[in-house]
């Protein structure tokens, strides 16, 4: 029986940790979710109020006006696809890098995809996880086989 006692010991801040990771996943990919939805609440919940956002092309948002680009449709996300994510979290302090690809409009009314590297930064306050910055940098389209 002790030595189960310690092997939970031992084992308990890994587990907790995983599930840290997996809530953080959670919370960005719901964030991808609300952006192509134009769901306020929902990147209500989601943004942090002291939020620094850097698009892909330098152009720096906080939370209200970020908000209000992706609602008036200055900002427009028809669909985002993670290539690749990863998470690390540190205490209350969660990071996301990976690449994804934006589908956004074209001029000729079909789409035109953007595929980005990102990190982002997330505080878990108020009992969820909030997005504080973001930084995101072009990439060439994926070469396909």
């Amino acid at each position: 029986m002790k030595k189960v006692l310690i092997l939970f010991c031992l084992l308990a801040p890994m587990i907790g940790f995983a599930q840290n990771e997996e809530s953080l996943k959670e919370a960005e990919l719901s964030r991808f979710k609300y952006l192509v939805a134009k769901d306020r609440a929902g990147l209500e919940s989601v943004i942090h109020k002291e939020l620094v956002y850097f698009h892909s092309s330098g152009v720096q948002d906080s939370k209200d006006s970020y908000i209000a680009s992706v609602l008036s449709g200055k900002s427009i996300y028809l669909s985002i696809t993670p290539e690749e994510m990863q998470q690390r979290v540190y205490g209350n302090t969660g990071i996301n890098t990976g690449i994804i690809v934006i589908q956004q409009p074209a001029a000729d009314g079909g789409q035109t995809p953007l595929r980005v590297r990102f990190t982002d930064v997330y505080l878990y306050a108020d009992k969820r996880w909030q997005m504080v910055s973001w930084q995101a940098t072009k990439l060439a389209p994926a070469q396909k086989p």
